[in-house]
């Protein structure tokens, strides 16, 4: 098992640290508001007592989980995020990091300016880091609500931000937090449900047989619609990995005019003299009322996007070998990736929506 990060994926020591330190948070404002409403007693003191204890474990995590984000690579953030989105981000987490210390160190200071011992589940006993001070006192109370209030805030925007990205832009990012992806059991269902034999064994992993695939384009010009092709790609689908991966050799680009392929090969186009291949690889796969959608990164002309390809998927039997057909079309939007520079980048005359529509035979690999 590979503990450390990846360059898009949170490894499992981080994600560890990460709902353990949420699950504490919650019990600790569960404790935090039950001690403030229990009348002075055994009682109410043994729950501030555990509000303490969890405090300093809080404390601990949050150190932890600095060094090891320290010593580990942080995945990147999508590339589909404004920079303001970006800035925001970087603050949140920031934020949050900061209030992980300051508030069990103002809670640790509160208690002893009030002159109560701060001990670790009645195991370590923790010295005190201010002499006794009933002003201080005061004011660490004030502060340490104050930041337990910012700490909720702060906590409603991350949990924001993540759904955003997970319902409005669907991307990777909620996903990568999570220990047991979503594409690995949707995958095995996929192969359950697609390919003779899965509820038995794993699917088979498929490969394009470039003869019988076809990717197509539509771009609207002057009003009128016109058609291009890629005659050289290559596409893989595996199923019981949940993976799908395109190859395109923006190279092999036709329109059907030698003029308009001069143009667009280069520099304001594709530059495929710079740029002479675009990838998608899929990072998780979703199944609709149509069919399914594969959400993942496209590469195009140097610029990394997330996108949805919906597609259909079925299988059959063909003298002994199981082969797939994969289908479907969607929208882009060509100044998205750069594609159209200079004067192209008027949609006034070239329109800024493209049309792909593939269909792709493939056969599973031995």
């Amino acid at each position: 098992m590979i503990l450390r990060n990846s360059p898009d994926h949170w490894g499992p020591i981080s994600q560890l640290l990460h709902w353990l330190i949420v699950a504490l948070i919650a019990v600790q404002a569960t404790l935090g508001l039950s001690g403030r409403l229990l009348p002075l007693g055994a009682e109410k003191l043994a729950v501030l007592a555990r509000h303490k204890s969890i405090g300093i474990t809080l404390l601990g995590l949050a150190a932890v989980r600095l060094l090891w984000r320290w010593l580990n690579p942080t995945p990147a953030l999508p590339s589909n995020l404004d920079a303001h989105e970006r800035w925001l981000a970087r603050f949140t987490h920031a934020a949050l990091y900061v209030l992980l210390f300051a508030i069990p160190v103002s809670g640790w200071i509160m208690s002893s300016a009030r002159g109560f011992p701060v001990s670790w589940f009645n195991v370590l006993r923790l010295p005190d880091l201010v002499p006794k001070s009933g002003t201080l006192y005061g004011a660490m109370v004030t502060t340490h609500a104050a930041l337990a209030i910012a700490l909720a805030l702060t906590v409603a925007l991350h949990i924001a931000g993540a759904l955003k990205h997970h319902f409005v832009l669907k991307d990777d990012t909620l996903r990568r937090m999570l220990p047991f992806r979503r594409r690995t059991t949707l995958a095995v269902a996929v192969g359950v449900m697609l390919v003779p034999g899965a509820a038995r064994s794993a699917a088979p992993a498929y490969t394009s047989v470039a003869a019988q695939s076809a990717l197509t384009y539509t771009f609207r010009q002057a009003g009128a619609d016109n058609q291009g092709r890629f005659k050289s790609f290559a596409v893989s689908f595996d199923p019981a990995a949940g993976r799908l991966d395109v190859v395109i050799d923006m190279r092999s680009y036709d329109t059907g005019d030698p003029q308009r392929n001069d143009t667009l090969g280069g520099k304001d186009f594709f530059d495929i003299a710079q740029y002479p291949q675009s990838k998608f690889i899929a990072s998780h796969i979703d199944r609709t009322a149509t069919g399914y959608a594969a959400t993942g990164s496209l590469t195009l002309r140097g610029v990394t996007r997330q996108i949805t390809v919906p597609f259909t998927w079925r299988t059959t039997t063909v003298q002994g070998h199981s082969v797939g057909y994969l289908s479907g079309q969607t929208t882009l939007r060509r100044l998205d990736f750069g594609v159209g520079q200079g004067q192209w980048k008027s949609t006034g005359f070239l329109d800024d929506e493209v049309t792909v529509r593939y269909s792709v035979t493939l056969t599973a690999s031995q």
